[in-house]
């Protein structure tokens, strides 16, 4: 089987499209013995079933390791200094990281047939960081295989991209989600077609908001204060963009994703604008998005949604955050909104 397997993979897409989902299956594959058939048929690979498969889903096996910016590095751990706690607020997978992991890809498997190693988050590998994965990745072992997982390509190195067997994936149907969710998850049909709509495609956010309405809760905040922030004077716009970057020191995943729902947004007026409200992700907030796009040109929505995405491209590359939210607050095209629009409306299934 390795014969016909690369030592490296990179998996690129959206967050919460099983990108990580995917990458930990082929950890399982590798690991995994065929099981004899009770029937006397040819052995088969049965995931599902395999004790090495539910150690490693479980971050309880030996030769697979999940790292990325929160992972604790191994001086850390023999210092005792306290430095383990503080890996969360790492914004960048470190050379010790790779240093780590080139220590543990020198060493025969303990308990399986393979070491892999999951680099979550490769756009976040400091340059460094990414030199010295080049190495590793320029001279693999015949049992050692790395899988990156990144948003993007173009996120990494060329040097790296070109090393790795590339997998894209792309974000599913609402129908295929909600038929998920009805199936494997018993969910209401207007229930999950509701979550696989504001899913905008991750079938990982809607499982999460199906078993934690927490989840929902978050988008609903969000949702509340994209909308109060559009419609606020310039004030109210600043205010918006200090408590932002106040928090992406702590939270930069969060508040990335924050201005994902930004773009949506835009996306969402556009589609509005164009007549093709049944195809809105935000489809709880028509009222707003109506009000919004009967106030705007089109050359407003594409100013909004270049103000966000030129935002998180410029986050991404360690801008300052402050700036470049004010920056993109600026931007944003002036509106209003009555107070009935400021509260969602679920609306029924099929709409």
């Amino acid at each position: 089987m390795s014969g016909r397997l690369s030592h490296a993979y990179l998996i690129t897409g959206p967050s919460q499209v099983g990108r990580k989902t995917l990458a930990i299956d082929l950890a399982c594959l590798l690991n995994c013995e065929p099981q004899p058939d009770l029937f006397g048929e040819a052995p088969i690979l049965d995931l599902s079933s395999c004790p090495a498969a539910q150690r490693i889903r479980m971050g309880q096996h030996a030769d697979v390791r999940v790292i990325d910016t929160s992972t604790p590095l191994k001086k850390d751990a023999a210092s005792g200094d306290g430095e383990v706690s503080a890996g969360a607020a790492r914004q960048q997978i470190s050379i010790n990281h790779i240093h780590d992991l080139q220590h543990d890809a020198a060493l025969k498997p303990f308990e399986g047939k393979s070491r892999v190693f999951v680099v979550d988050g490769a756009e976040s590998l400091s340059p460094a960081a990414a030199n010295a994965l080049l190495k590793t990745l320029e001279e693999p072992s015949d049992d050692v295989y790395i899988v990156l997982v990144a948003s993007d390509a173009e996120a990494l190195p060329e040097t790296i991209v070109s090393r790795c067997q590339k997998i894209s994936l792309r974000r599913v149907s609402s129908e295929a989600i909600a038929e998920h969710l009805a199936e494997k998850f018993n969910a209401e049909p207007e229930h999950a077609e509701r979550l696989a709509k504001l899913s905008a495609g991750k079938p990982g956010w809607a499982i999460s908001a199906l078993q934690d309405p927490a989840v929902l809760e978050i988008y609903t905040q969000t949702a509340s204060r994209v909308l109060n922030t559009l419609g606020g004077d310039l004030e109210q716009r600043f205010i918006y963009a200090r408590e932002l970057s106040g928090r992406f020191r702590r939270d930069r995943s969060g508040v990335l994703s924050e201005l994902g729902r930004w773009l949506e947004w835009w996306r969402d007026i556009g589609v509005t604008k164009a007549g093709l409200s049944d195809n809105v992700i935000n489809s709880d907030w028509l009222s707003a998005l109506a009000e919004i796009a009967n106030q705007l040109g089109e050359g407003d929505v594409v100013r909004g949604a270049s103000a966000v995405s030129e935002t998180i491209t410029a986050l991404e590359a360690n801008a300052i955050p402050r700036l470049a939210i004010e920056v993109m607050m600026l931007e944003m095209p002036t509106v209003t909104i009555s107070e009935t629009s400021l509260t969602a409306s679920p609306v029924p299934a099929g709409y």
